[in-house]
């Protein structure tokens, strides 16, 4: 009996000191060969490449060939690094390899083979791969970080880009000759995201790096909104209430974001202003002193007819569509069909994109990558609030949260789902959710959560002592 008790003691004493589970995982020796540390080190190089090869050929008149060379050395280095099946590990990516499966069934029954052919050469190694690359490389949270600051950099760059040769064309500011940003909607969508990034200074601990941030966030902002994108817009106001409802230190969010609002309005030509607030302006409501709204208007007028078109070739196309990349096409034959002169635009909406062109199973695996997206960072950001070590993890998770929240948003009032702008998010998402205790983003997980400080959990008031899963 007295040797029954003393095990017991030893058991419980055991228990006691036992540490808490581990909120930040370390990543395994076999996640972390050298093909790994090398695909960090380009795709950070990657993350920055595009700006050097827009400054170049203004420059100079010649690409830089820093992007071209890690296209080709990334998917090289994905095999290599023994990581290639990483993303896999995480629904998401399960998800994202089911969408690509089912575009590529799409491809036979599309109205122009050699259209959607070619969408897919382009699609696969410049946007959909990327997930991938992310989930392989970044095989911790200390690797999410250092990226981070990469898309920092690169969002720097874009500035000075906007600063040195953005015109406003037609009432709106685009960047003229831009090799990436063909229409003002593309602009004013990576101006949002890189406002989610800026916000990532905003939980440092430096002084500097908030006031850095803050500023960045001010300019960008500008930016943004003489773009006109009224799609941007409401993005933007959605993003602040939920910084403000969610975010850490929701009196400074307040007392930085208010004046940097009013500041940006104040700046913003009040032609833009003015165009941003017609949304929902009938046609018959235009009169001769007001004509130059009409192109606003007409503009709306024709994203609502595009929309129901697209809508209709959902429903009368429902497995496949009429083929990735094909909306323009099977529009225009309609309308000659019909006698009629139809635009050679697309859907202006990426969920209708995907559901006219690619049909209503790969519309909802898109729309399920989004969710999950959402639904991971967003559980991640609530479950590592005020954890001792969790303050990084916490910001990049709500980084990453806002910065699909705005993705969702601004990609239902244009069309770019054949873009890099979700595989990318997506792919730190995954990356961020593998480096971090499942506790943390898991409802099905008992364990208890990371204890402040690392104090043994069996000493903390209330708290339990179940070893996590």
């Amino acid at each position: 009996m007295s040797r029954f008790n003393y095990s017991k003691a030893v058991l419980n004493t055991a228990r006691e000191t036992a540490p808490a589970p581990s909120l930040i995982l370390d990543p395994s020796l076999s996640d972390t060969g050298l093909g790994q540390r090398i695909g960090f080190v380009v795709l950070c190089i990657f993350a920055i490449s595009g700006y050097a090869n827009e400054f170049a050929v203004r420059l100079f008149h010649t690409k830089a060939y820093i992007s071209t060379v890690s296209w080709v050395l990334l998917p090289l280095l994905l095999v290599l690094s023994g990581n290639l099946l990483r993303g896999f590990r995480d629904i998401i990516g399960g998800l994202w390899l089911g969408f690509l499966v089912w575009m590529s069934l799409a491809v036979p029954f599309s109205i122009w083979k050699g259209g959607s052919v070619a969408l897919l050469i382009s699609y696969i190694p410049h946007g959909w791969i990327q997930l991938y690359y992310y989930a392989a490389f970044l095989v911790s949270v200390r690797h999410c970080r250092r990226l981070m600051f990469f898309l920092i950099a690169s969002n720097f760059l874009l500035l000075l880009d906007c600063f040195l040769y953005g015109t406003i064309k037609d009432g709106r500011f685009e960047i003229s000759e831009s090799m990436f940003f063909t229409n003002a909607n593309d602009l004013a969508l990576q101006l949002l995201i890189a406002i989610t990034q800026f916000m990532y200074l905003f939980y440092q601990r430096q002084a500097w790096k908030q006031i850095l941030g803050a500023g960045a966030i001010l300019v960008t902002l500008i930016y943004m909104l003489r773009t006109g994108s009224r799609g941007a817009l409401l993005a933007v106001i959605i993003l602040a209430c939920v910084s403000i409802a969610f975010g850490k230190n929701r009196i400074r969010s307040l007392l930085i974001g208010v004046p940097i609002a009013l500041v940006a309005l104040m700046l913003i030509p009040s032609s833009v202003f003015h165009r941003l607030t017609l949304v929902g302006l009938q046609p018959e409501r235009i009169t001769v002193n007001d004509m130059e709204d009409a192109s606003a208007v007409a503009s709306q007028i024709q994203r609502m007819a595009l929309f129901r078109q697209s809508v209709t070739y959902a429903i009368t196309h429902p497995l496949v569509g009429v083929g990735p990349g094909e909306f323009a096409v099977a529009a225009y034959g309609d309308s000659v069909k019909e006698g009629t002169q139809s635009p050679w635009l697309g859907t202006h909406n990426s969920y209708t994109e995907v559901a006219s062109e690619c049909g209503i199973p790969a519309f909802l695996l898109y729309v399920s990558v989004i969710v999950l997206t959402l639904v991971s960072n967003f559980r991640i950001f609530r479950r590592s609030a005020g954890l001792a070590d969790g303050s990084d993890l916490n910001a990049l998770a709500f980084c990453m949260f806002s910065a699909t929240l705005v993705y969702a948003i601004c990609t239902f009032f244009f069309h770019i789902a054949y873009s890099s702008y979700l595989p990318a998010i997506a792919g730190m998402s995954v990356a961020l959710r593998l480096g971090t205790n499942s506790c943390l983003w898991s409802s099905r997980t008992r364990g208890p959560l990371p204890t402040p400080a690392n104090v043994p959990a069996a000493r903390l008031p209330g708290a339990s002592v179940a070893p996590a899963r």
